[in-house]
């Protein structure tokens, strides 16, 4: 009965209950810290960056405990070193993300799939839009791009980190592609506006994330990816990111059906977004082969965890 919870030549929980007690722990941290700041503060906003906040220091503290207790390893080890390479890939993977949805947007404005309303300097007041960019706006822009690298780091620290190399450790390489990319999808299912092919979609586009941690060893390549791609989406093209609006640069409007234009959902809702993935993984691959020597790529090396 013991070799049911624990790998008896390691010694360890195995995966399936690492992972499982790691997120009864991430949930208990989450809700503890949002009921300590409702009770200090009166209230919590729903979407705020204190909310967000809260998200990702808990997501941190939950890593850091399940790693060093569970799996008996660094926090580092996840892919958390910081060498010559971290910053240079969070910001190809910020640049790789600006290019595709620049494409995105520009196929769908020029099939007539969205339409173009103007400028709105991330104001939600149309008058002071009209007016161009203001001051005022700026640190609503920056107040929009904590959150999202925010967002990043929790999500690919929970997720491209310790849920999906624990569950290769324990399923292997495929299956924990297959199986962690389904989780995301239907995460995001629980979404405003999300639809059965969004959350297909996402499951679909969340490869790319892997596929940088895989061939880099790294979390950083896949932080950037999801910064530069949240970003770009939802505070310069002025698509929802993933269901939820967000002060842009660009006002547009879906004007063409949900499947092809992506809808209240947003980029990610669209058929469209699946070439433009390739994309990214092409830039991914060629981004790799020109910064790392051969042999460096770390592919196929998660199994032997």
């Amino acid at each position: 009965m013991a070799h049911f919870f624990k790998n008896p030549e390691t010694g360890l929980l195995r995966a399936g209950w690492r992972i499982a007690v790691f997120f009864a722990m991430f949930m208990a941290v989450t809700a503890g810290g949002m009921v300590g700041i409702r009770t200090l503060l009166g209230r919590l906003q729903r979407g705020s960056n204190l909310q967000f906040t809260i998200l990702a220091v808990s997501a941190t503290i939950a890593v850091l405990v399940a790693r060093r207790y569970l799996d008996r390893k660094s926090f580092a080890s996840l892919g958390l070193k910081f060498d010559r390479f971290a910053l240079l890939d969070i910001l190809a993977g910020i640049v790789n993300s600006a290019l595709v949805m620049t494409g995105m947007y520009f196929v769908l404005l020029g099939s007539k799939l969205i339409e173009f309303n103007g400028f709105t300097w991330w104001m939600d007041d149309p008058a002071a839009a009209r007016a161009g960019l203001q001051m005022a706006a700026l640190p609503v822009a920056l107040g929009v791009l904590y959150q999202l690298a925010l967002v990043a780091w929790w999500e690919e620290l929970v997720f491209r980190g310790y849920f999906f190399q624990n569950l290769a450790a324990g399923a292997g390489l495929i299956w924990s592609i297959v199986i962690s990319s389904l989780v995301f999808g239907l995460l995001h299912g629980m979404n405003p506006d999300a639809t059965v092919l969004s959350s297909l979609l996402i499951a679909l586009i969340t490869p790319q994330l892997i596929y940088a941690y895989l061939k880099t060893g790294r979390l950083w390549l896949p932080m950037g990816l999801h910064l530069g791609w949240n970003f770009f989406q939802a505070s310069v093209f002025g698509f929802a990111a993933s269901g939820q609006p967000s002060p842009s640069l660009i006002s547009q409007t879906p004007i063409g059906p949900d499947w092809l234009s992506g809808g209240a959902f947003g980029a990610e809702g669209s058929l469209w977004i699946l070439p433009f993935t390739i994309l990214s993984f092409l830039l991914i691959h060629y981004w790799v082969r020109a910064t790392r020597k051969p042999g460096q790529a770390f592919f196929g090396t998660l199994t032997r965890m």
